[in-house]
């Protein structure tokens, strides 16, 4: 819930829209890559040419969108408030900060065999 409450906070808060805008750059540059990986796992695991196609696509959209975002969306921000760049970066680098703790947490479960979630689901009925 973290990087969705954080996301909100910046969205709710007309004070935050600079720190709104690196968040969402920052999730419009490095979804690409998360694409391109999520294509070739469908690939992998057989999830037919649909799955692939949903994610394949998404990769050169992505890519658009990146350039749309650095252009247009921060160029066209900072165009009209400059003074809005020291909050943009604060925004990037709160959502860097965040996802990386997430990813740790997640890969230190996984590592210890344990679910990352507080708490654990109970077992599937068919497990």
């Amino acid at each position: 819930l973290a990087t969705v409450n954080l996301m909100s906070l910046f969205g709710l808060h007309r004070a935050l829209r600079g720190a709104l805008v690196g968040h969402f750059a920052c999730v419009e540059v490095t979804s690409p890559p998360g694409s391109r990986r999520l294509a070739k796992a469908m690939r992998r695991c057989g999830a037919g040419p649909a799955a692939e196609h949903f994610y394949a696509e998404h990769v050169e959209a992505d890519a658009v969108h990146e350039q749309v975002v650095r252009r247009d969306v921060i160029g066209g921000l900072l165009a009209d408030e400059p003074a809005l760049e020291p909050d943009i970066a604060f925004g990037c680098a709160a959502t860097v900060l965040l996802e990386n703790e997430l990813g740790a947490h997640i890969r230190a479960a996984w590592s210890a065999g344990r679910s990352a979630l507080r708490s654990p689901l109970p077992p599937h009925p068919r497990s």
